[in-house]
């Protein structure tokens, strides 16, 4: 008996497909598959029951968490179960998309194939809070009430802060106070200012220091979660005409 449609996005198109076809052979349910999340984002919403999503996408600036912040969304009702590598790289934004959308269960790529149907079959159940051993030492014990999506709003108070969150995302490498300014058409003295104003909201995101370039690193990992508080200050991407400097 089907336990209902599963969506599966992940780049690793050859893996995916078996998997998505042992988990149609296990579970009678249909999968449907996507090894993109610009083509997840283009596609309709579909009944799915559950989301096996990776977090990261080779050569995309778009990661896991558009994908489960649209499903957050949109169909709040799927089970959603992260399904990552776990690398040091990307375990940051295992915890920010951990901490900020409810996610029912965290898998390893590392587990059995068995392991990984029976998992899925235990999200279709309606289980919760199932934590793969070898993920859970990069998840906090307890998520912290400042870091939910409606926490980023504070670092997006006005549209000084919004100009300087979108010049960092945009920003493909560091920049200094200078390129800040020219991309945003802000002083560089506002600039410094805007950053100051962030200091305390920034240390409830383990922004202890606050320097520029963690800034910049925070800035692009956390972009799905800030971009819809700079888009409510800005207007959307498209309606904001040319910026003041391109990278």
């Amino acid at each position: 008996m089907s336990g209902g449609p599963i969506l599966f996005v992940d780049d690793a198109a050859g893996p995916t497909e078996l998997l998505a076809e042992l988990l149609r052979s296990s579970t009678g349910s249909p999968v449907a598959t996507f090894s993109s999340v610009e083509g997840f984002l283009a596609a309709p919403i579909e009944p799915w029951s559950v989301a096996i999503v990776d977090m990261s996408f080779r050569g995309s600036q778009l990661n896991g968490a558009d994908v489960l912040l649209r499903l957050h969304r949109e169909a709040p009702n799927v089970g959603r179960l992260v399904y990552s590598q776990g690398d040091d790289w990307v375990a940051d934004l295992l915890r920010d998309t951990w901490e900020a959308i409810p996610i029912q269960a965290v898998l390893s790529k590392g587990v059995t194939a068995t392991a990984f149907v029976d998992v899925v079959r235990r999200v279709l159940a309606g289980e919760r809070s199932i934590v793969d051993p070898v993920l859970a030492p990069l998840l906090p014990a307890s998520p912290s009430p400042w870091r939910t999506l409606d926490g980023y709003g504070r670092l997006v108070v006005h549209a000084g802060h919004a100009k300087l969150w979108q010049a960092l995302i945009d920003a493909p490498t560091e920049p200094s106070y200078r390129e800040l300014g020219s991309a945003t058409g802000l002083s560089v003295n506002s600039v410094r200012n805007y950053r100051d104003q962030l200091l305390a909201e920034l240390r409830l995101h383990g922004l202890d220091a606050g320097k520029m370039r963690h800034m910049h690193v925070f800035a692009r990992r956390c972009r799905p979660f800030l971009a819809p508080f700079i888009a409510a200050k800005l207007g959307p991407p498209a309606d904001r005409g040319q910026p003041a400097a391109r990278w």
